[in-house]
């Protein structure tokens, strides 16, 4: 007997040949399957596979925050109107910390609606953590001009400061709003 015999009769004994036991394994070894089996069965493995990547959607970072991207240019623009208002006033009376309280609080409050909302995902942690950061900028800068008017450098600096954390922020949703990684 030929191997193509052995094949065919380990492959096809439980069918057709009961009483032989040497003839029958509870696993058939993929040498002895037939070759159109082997192609067909294979056939359906990578189909499967095929059927199962292209229904699957993989995102890698975060998906696009539109009210993120919207609430970081306004504040980004609110903080520098402020410090623009403190550069014009400068050496005025407009200039002291009595007319900006307000300022402070109601930047403060946005500040943490944004953190919060940054926090509820655990993919926006960069986010949460510039907002943290940006928090303490602010009270520093709160705490400056409490102590007396800000110099023309330290509005400058501070411009500079929160300006490289919103552009960060705005940066990375702008990324995101395109697909590609912002890392």
């Amino acid at each position: 007997m030929g191997r193509k015999d052995i094949s065919f009769n380990v492959w096809w004994a439980p069918f057709h040949n009961l009483n032989n036991e040497e003839n029958i394994k509870m696993v058939p070894d993929l040498m002895t399957i037939p070759s159109a089996f082997r192609f067909r069965y294979g056939t359906w493995v990578l189909a499967c596979l095929m059927l199962g990547l292209v229904g699957c959607h993989v995102t890698l970072i975060s998906s696009y925050d539109p009210e993120m991207d919207r609430a970081a240019t306004s504040l980004q623009k609110k903080m520098d109107a402020f410090l623009t208002g403190l550069e014009t006033h400068a050496g005025q009376s407009q200039a002291n910390y009595s007319w900006d309280r307000a300022f402070y609080y109601n930047y403060l409050v946005e500040l943490r609606s944004l953190r919060l909302r940054a926090q509820s995902d655990a993919s926006h942690a960069f986010t949460a953590k510039q907002l943290t950061l940006m928090m303490d900028n602010l009270e520093q800068l709160r705490l400056a001009h409490e102590a007396g008017p800000l110099a023309l450098p330290t509005i400058q600096a501070t411009r500079d400061l929160f300006n490289q954390g919103w552009q960060a922020i705005i940066a990375k949703e702008i990324a995101k709003r395109r697909g590609v990684d912002p890392r």
